[in-house]
């Protein structure tokens, strides 16, 4: 009798506590202009050239990313890959990483570096520690964001915010005179399932996770965006918005796994912080 008791009161343990933790989308909106001054877009900017005159301007959409600091920035692992630092093709035509901020998208800096995380590449079929680091030329914010070490049970059942610029099918081009119409940031408002045991995967193929790479073309929305909990950022956005809202909608009654769309900070803070640290006693 007592094995039979002590049988099922770990089967309730088992079922409580080792549920996958998992996200149901409340709803999605547009964010207010300026709202999320640390929330920028990484994107590759094409130039042609002609006497040191800027002919065409063809600007590239690659990922979200947030501001931690004047010259570093936290996006996806994966969205490092698109970077690339090709400068001249030829004497009138250049290639440059950016990141676009301020107002509007008004502001530019240059990207100078990407770090990726020491156990990115992982042996197994499943990407790890998809989070990295961009450094840029100095940029000015009125606000940088802070890094939350709360993790999926310190969440509960309250309501996060996941953000991530829209990518569009075709880069924007500028011409001389023409103001630079920026894409709008989109709010995913989500709520925290813990211990889901009804949590829908990767899989089937409509529900297969879209990277936005390596360029906007590929899919309606991006990555690398952050989870915004009250407490600052929680975790980085490791696929498109969009397949987060699609996979949702096609699965109503279920909610999406935490680890197949989310990496979180809290396991990654020491090494996102000792790399704020030294990049701040780089001289400027």
């Amino acid at each position: 009798m007592y094995s039979a008791v002590y049988i099922l009161f770990s089967y309730i343990l088992l079922q409580v506590n080792c549920g996958r933790s998992g996200v149901k989308i409340i709803n999605s909106v547009i964010a207010k202009e300026d709202e999320y001054p640390y929330i920028v877009r990484l994107e590759r900017r094409i130039l042609i050239t002609f006497n040191n005159k800027v002919l065409a301007e063809n600007n590239v959409h690659i990922c979200t990313c947030t501001a931690l600091s004047r010259s570093l920035l936290l996006t996806a692992g994966h969205c490092l890959k698109s970077v690339g630092f090709i400068k001249n093709l030829t004497n009138n035509l250049a290639v440059q990483p950016v990141v676009r901020y301020g107002a509007r998208g008004s502001k530019l800096a240059k990207v100078m570096s990407v770090i990726h995380h020491p156990s990115f590449y992982d042996p197994e079929p499943k990407v790890q520690s998809n989070i990295g680091l961009v450094r840029t030329q100095l940029i000015g914010l009125n606000q940088f964001a802070k890094l939350s070490e709360v993790d999926m049970i310190g969440v509960g059942n309250r309501a996060i915010t996941l953000a991530g610029y829209r990518a569009v099918r075709k880069s924007v081009r500028t011409e001389i005179g023409k103001v630079y119409k920026a894409s709008q940031l989109q709010l995913l408002k989500l709520v925290v399932m813990p211990h889901d045991n009804q949590i829908v995967s990767g899989h089937p193929m409509k529900c297969t996770p879209v990277y936005c790479l390596p360029t906007s073309t590929t899919c309606d929305g991006d990555s690398g965006g952050p989870l915004l909990h009250f407490t600052g950022v929680m975790g980085i956005s490791t696929t498109s918005l969009e397949y987060i809202k699609g996979c949702s909608e096609l699965n109503q009654t279920q909610s999406i796994g935490m680890g197949e769309i989310i990496t979180l900070t809290k396991p990654h803070m020491k090494w996102i912080n000792d790399n704020i640290k030294r990049d701040d006693q780089v001289p400027v």
